[in-house]
C-alpha cells in the first residue's frame, strides 16, 4: 500500500482473477505488473479518469477491427491487440487456491486509472459483457449492421441474419479472447501521472502522422499552402514535417504537421459548436486527435477539408497571437510559467513556431490555444458553404488582447501557477470566448443603429 494517507471517498478498490502475472519492475519507488486477463474477469468498473475523453467504439475504426477480431477469432485478441495501462496507488498479486487474483487500489482524486488502452476496454465491454456505455446506447448486433457494414463481411453477415449464431460467437470470444493489462504503481504524483498518460497517448500519434501521409490525408493541405501567397510557397511545404523522422534542413524551423492539425481542431466548429462545447479536449487529448483527424469520414472529414482552405490564415492568426501576448506583459512567464532567474535575464532570440518571425518569448501551449480556439466564434459559412471569417480576426486580437491576455494569466495563478492546468480547465476557454462574444455583439449593436 502506498504511505500516504487519503480518504476513503476518493479509493477505488478492484479484485479480479488474473491468468498470468509478471512483476516486470520493481525499483523500491515504482512496481510495474504486466498481467493476462481473461475478457470474461476484466473488471467492468475500471476507472477512465485517467484517459483523456471516456472512449466511443463506434467512431474509432480499429474498435471495428477489434469486434470483428472478438467475433471470428478471439483466440488472438491479445496477439493483435496493445493491451491496457493503468495507474494506481497500490496493487497485490496473490494465489488462492489454484487461482491468481489481483486487488488494485484507484486514487480517483489523483485520476488514477485507464490512461491508455480506452477503447479496448470499452470494446471489450461492449462485445463480452453487453454494456453500451461506450457504443452511444446501441447493442452489438445494430453496431454491426449499421456502423461496421458487417453485411459485406462475409465473416460477420451471417450474424446478422442468425442471433442464436451471434449469441454463440459472443460466448466464444468470452471464453477465449485475453487481454494485456499493465498496471503501474504507486503514481500519486500528478505530474508523474501527466507525463505517463502524454508518453502512452503521443507516442501513437507519431505514428498515425506518418501514416496517413502516406495514406494521401495531407495532399489538401499540401495544395493550399502551396497556392497560398507569400510566406506560403514550397519553401514552407519543406519545412513542415509531413512523417516520423523526417528530415528539415537545419537553418529553417520545423512545423510537425500534428501542430497543423491542432490548429484545425481548435477551430472546427462541427466538433466544438461555440456556446455548446469548449476545445479544451484538443489540450487535453491532442495525440487523439491527431488519429481522429485521419480516421474522419463523411461530413467530419468534408468540414475539416473547408477548414483546411483556411490553414494560412489560421498559421497567420497563430504566429499573431503567440507574438502577441507577451507584448501585453512581457515580465510573465510565457514560456513555461516559471520566473526567470537573473543567469535567464540575458537576452535570447525568439521566433514564432510556424513563420519563424521574432518575438519576444516562447508561449506555451496552454496559455495560446485557448485564446487562438476563441475566434472560432468569428467563423461562418457562405451562401457557397466554405467558412470565412465575420471580421478580420487579428484586427480584433489587437483590440482585445490586453484582455485576452488578462484571463490567461488570472486563471494561471487560481490553477495553482501550473501551466498544464490552464490548458485542461474549462475556465478559461469560456471566458476568452465569452469575450470574444461580447465584442461581436456589441459591434453587431452598433453596426445596427
Amino acid at each position: 500500500m502506498s504511505n500516504r494517507s487519503m480518504s476513503a471517498p476518493f479509493l477505488k478498490p478492484c479484485h479480479f482473477r488474473t491468468h498470468r502475472a509478471f512483476k516486470a519492475l520493481d525499483d523500491g519507488t515504482h512496481r510495474k505488473w504486466v498481467l493476462v486477463v481473461a475478457a470474461r474477469d476484466l473488471p467492468r468498473d475500471l476507472p477512465l479518469d485517467a484517459n483523456a475523453r471516456l472512449p466511443n467504439v463506434i467512431k474509432n475504426l480499429t474498435c471495428k477491427e477489434m469486434r470483428e477480431t472478438l467475433l471470428t477469432r478471439p483466440e488472438l485478441f491479445q496477439i493483435f491487440n496493445g493491451g491496457m495501462v493503468c495507474t494506481a496507488t497500490s496493487v497485490d498479486v496473490r494465489q488462492e487456491g489454484n487461482e491468481q487474483w489481483v486487488d488494485v487500489t484507484f486514487d480517483q482524486e489523483q485520476l488514477q486509472g485507464v490512461v491508455n488502452g480506452g477503447h479496448t476496454y470499452g470494446n471489450l465491454l461492449h462485445v463480452i459483457h453487453d454494456n453500451t456505455d461506450y457504443a452511444e446506447g446501441l447493442p452489438l448486433k445494430t453496431v454491426l449492421a449499421k456502423k461496421d457494414k458487417a453485411a459485406d463481411n462475409p465473416d460477420l453477415a451471417p450474424l446478422l441474419e442468425d442471433d442464436e449464431l451471434l449469441a454463440d460467437r459472443i460466448a466464444r470470444a468470452r471464453e477465449c479472447a485475453m487481454v494485456q493489462l499493465e498496471l503501474i504503481a504507486p503514481v500519486a504524483d500528478a505530474a508523474l501521472l501527466a507525463k505517463i498518460a502524454l508518453a502512452r497517448n503521443m507516442s501513437l500519434s507519431v505514428e498515425q502522422t506518418a501514416l496517413q501521409n502516406l495514406a494521401g490525408k495531407y495532399e489538401l493541405m499540401k495544395t493550399v499552402l502551396k497556392e497560398a501567397p507569400a510566406p506560403f510557397d514550397q519553401q514552407f511545404i519543406g519545412r513542415v514535417v509531413w512523417k516520423t523522422n523526417e528530415d528539415v534542413s537545419d537553418d529553417s524551423k520545423k512545423v510537425p504537421v500534428k501542430t497543423l492539425i491542432h490548429l484545425l481542431a481548435l477551430m472546427n466548429t462541427r466538433l466544438y459548436q461555440p456556446g455548446s462545447k469548449v476545445a479544451n479536449e484538443v489540450y487535453v487529448r491532442s495525440g487523439v486527435v491527431i488519429r481522429e483527424y485521419g480516421e474522419s469520414e463523411g461530413e467530419d472529414s468534408a468540414f475539416y477539408d473547408k477548414l483546411t482552405e483556411l490553414l494560412p490564415d489560421f498559421i497567420r492568426l497563430y504566429d499573431h497571437i503567440y507574438k502577441g501576448l507577451p507584448e501585453t506583459n512581457p515580465s510573465f512567464p510565457w514560456a513555461d510559467g516559471k520566473p526567470p532567474t537573473d543567469r535567464k535575464r540575458r537576452k535570447t532570440a525568439f521566433t514564432t513556431p510556424l513563420l519563424a518571425r521574432p518575438c519576444n518569448s516562447k508561449v506555451a501551449g496552454a496559455f495560446i490555444w485557448p485564446v487562438f480556439s476563441a475566434f472560432r466564434l468569428l467563423l461562418e459559412q457562405d451562401i457557397s458553404g466554405s467558412l470565412q471569417f465575420k471580421t478580420d480576426p487579428i484586427e480584433l486580437f489587437e483590440e482585445k488582447k490586453t484582455e485576452l491576455s488578462n484571463t490567461i494569466r488570472t486563471t494561471f495563478e487560481n490553477q495553482g501557477h501550473v501551466v498544464n492546468q490552464v490548458g485542461k480547465t474549462e475556465v478559461a476557454w469560456i471566458r476568452l470566448e465569452a469575450q470574444i462574444q461580447m465584442e461581436m455583439m456589441i459591434r453587431e449593436r452598433d453596426k445596427a443603429r
